[in-house]
């Protein structure tokens, strides 16, 4: 069975809500990550594995984002 243009609009509004969803994930990761650099402003200080971990999923969601954003726009 073939897809029908209805199907592809809902697929694109699904996946556009969740680029949303991810967006905010990554915002409240970058916001985490931001007081953590804060606390280790030290001299001596360098970036934890918290930290390092924290980027680490930061840019995992960005790749996510683009991926669904590549997405929404096939289903288009």
């Amino acid at each position: 069975m073939m897809p029908t243009p209805s199907d592809d609009s809902s697929a694109a509004a699904e996946l556009a809500a969740l680029v949303d969803s991810v967006e905010a994930c990554r915002s409240r990761l970058s916001a985490l990550a931001e007081r953590r650099n804060a606390a280790l402003r030290g001299e001596n200080d360098d970036a934890d594995s918290l930290l390092v971990s924290i980027y680490e999923a930061e840019r995992g969601l960005s790749t996510a984002i683009r991926l669904l954003q590549r997405a929404a726009r096939s289903a288009r």
